[in-house]
C-alpha cells in the first residue's frame, strides 16, 4: 500500500502552477507538519522566498496553548519565525480587512479530527463566508480525515443551530477530509470564491489515520482520543468530566457523584459493540471538577471498525442522568459564543439528544430517524468527494 502523501507533501511540486510568486497567508498551527516532520509554516516559508506575509492561527492559538474554548489568542509579532500571527480566535472570529492588504492568496492547512465540533473547519467555513467577493484565492493542502471517509455517526447539524461548532448540515462524524468539507460550503453558501485543493495521494475513504499525531489541540494528544471524540464531546454538555485535565482526555468520563460500579454494569448489560468499559478514578488537574477525584470510567476501544462513539457516549450520558438524577445536570452557556441555548444543543445541532436523555430513550429509539438523515446526507455531499 502506497504511504499517504498530505497536500503539503506534494505542494512543492505544483507550487509555481498554483502560487507562483502571489503573496500569501498561511492557515495553519504550529505542530502541523509534512511527512519528513518539517513544520507546514517551514516548508512555506522556504518556498514563499519572502512572498509568505502572515499566518492566521485558529481555536489553540497558533503554539496551540489554549487549552478550552472561548479563551481567545492574542495577534503578534513572532519574532523567531519572522512573520505576524494574526489571531482568527481573539477578539472577533473574522480577520480585520486591513489583513487583507497585499494579500491574493490564502493557503489552509487543517489538522481536523473528523468531527464535526472540532471548531477548525467550521471556523473555515465562516472565514471563507467572509471572503466571499473579495477577490482572494484559497488553496487548501487536504490532509485525510483520521477517522475515516466512510463511517457516519450522529444527527445532522440544523441551520437554527449553526454556530462555530456547526456551520453545515453534516452529522458528527462526518466523514469528509478538509477539502471536499470546504467545497462542500463552497456550494452550500454559493460563494464567490476560487478554491483549489492539493489532494491527498495514496489514501482511500476506508483507511483511519498514519503518521505522526501532532497535537492538533491540547486535549487532542492522540488517535485514541479522536476515536472516541465523536461521542466524548457530549460531556462538554454535562457536568461530567471529559477528562480535561488529566493525560486521557476524551477516555474518561466521571463525576464525583458517579458510582462507578454501577455505571459500568449498565453499559456492558447494552452490549455496546467495539467498546469495553472499566471502572476508574481521577482527579482533573484543571476544568471540571478541577482537584477532585472524580468516579466514572474509561472507555476503551477494543474495535474501531465496530465502535461507535456516538451512540456509546449518548447511552452513558443516558445511564448517569437515570442513575443519579439529583445529581446530573446540562451546562449552561456559554459555549463557544452561544449565550442562549443549552451547549449540548449547541454541540448536538438541535434539541433531538438532550430531549431524548431527558425522556430516558435508549440510542435505539433515535437510531432509526438519524439513519436517515445520514443517508440523505451521503447522497449530498457525494458530489464533492475527492477520494473513493
Amino acid at each position: 500500500m502506497l504511504k499517504t502523501r498530505n497536500g503539503i507533501d506534494l505542494l512543492p511540486q505544483v507550487y509555481k502552477k498554483i502560487v507562483g510568486g502571489r503573496n500569501m497567508a498561511l492557515v495553519t498551527g504550529s505542530a502541523n507538519i509534512n511527512a519528513g516532520g518539517q513544520p507546514v509554516y517551514q516548508v512555506l516559508q522556504h518556498l514563499a522566498a519572502g512572498s509568505l506575509k502572515a499566518i492566521w492561527s485558529l481555536q489553540h492559538g497558533f503554539f496551540i496553548d489554549k487549552q478550552d474554548n472561548m479563551i481567545p489568542s492574542p495577534s503578534f509579532f513572532w519574532s523567531a519565525g519572522g512573520v505576524d500571527v494574526r489571531s482568527l480566535y481573539g477578539e472577533k472570529l473574522l480577520p480585520d480587512e486591513e489583513w487583507l492588504q497585499g494579500i491574493e492568496l490564502l493557503v489552509v492547512d487543517p489538522f481536523d479530527v473528523g468531527t464535526r465540533v472540532y471548531t477548525f473547519l467550521n471556523h473555515l467555513v465562516m472565514l471563507l463566508r467572509w471572503l466571499s467577493g473579495r477577490g482572494v484565492e484559497v488553496v487548501v493542502l487536504d490532509r485525510p480525515n483520521p477517522l475515516n471517509g466512510r463511517d457516519l455517526e450522529g444527527p445532522l447539524s440544523r441551520p437554527d443551530h449553526f454556530s462555530i461548532v456547526a456551520q453545515l448540515p453534516v452529522p458528527m462524524r462526518h466523514g469528509l477530509n478538509a477539502g471536499e468539507f470546504l467545497s462542500f460550503a463552497l456550494s452550500y453558501y454559493g460563494l464567490d470564491l476560487s478554491l483549489t485543493v492539493v489532494k491527498a495521494r495514496g489514501w482511500s475513504r476506508g483507511e483511519y489515520f498514519s503518521g505522526v499525531w501532532t497535537l492538533p489541540s491540547p486535549n487532542m494528544p492522540s488517535l485514541a482520543a479522536a476515536l472516541v471524540y465523536p461521542g466524548a464531546v457530549l460531556l462538554e454538555g454535562t457536568n461530567i468530566s471529559e477528562g480535561r485535565g488529566t493525560t486521557r482526555p476524551f477516555e474518561l468520563a466521571g463525576a464525583p457523584f458517579i458510582d462507578p460500579s454501577r455505571l459500568v454494569e449498565e453499559l456492558r448489560r447494552l452490549k455496546l459493540p467495539g467498546a469495553q468499559f472499566v471502572p476508574m478514578f481521577f482527579k482533573p488537574e484543571f476544568s471540571k471538577h478541577a482537584g477532585r477525584v472524580c468516579c466514572g470510567v474509561l472507555v476503551q476501544v477494543s474495535d474501531r471498525k465496530k465502535f461507535r462513539s456516538f451512540r456509546t457516549y449518548y447511552e452513558l450520558i443516558r445511564q448517569v442522568a437515570r442513575l443519579h438524577p439529583g445529581e446530573f445536570r446540562w451546562q449552561e452557556p456559554p459555549y463557544e459564543f452561544e449565550y442562549r441555548r443549552p451547549p449540548i444543543d449547541m454541540i448536538c445541532g438541535s434539541d433531538l439528544i438532550r430531549k431524548a436523555i431527558e425522556k430516558n430513550i435508549p440510542f435505539a429509539g433515535i437510531r432509526d430517524g438519524i439513519e436517515r438523515e445520514i443517508r440523505a446526507y451521503a447522497e449530498t455531499v457525494s458530489p464533492f468527494l475527492l477520494y473513493s
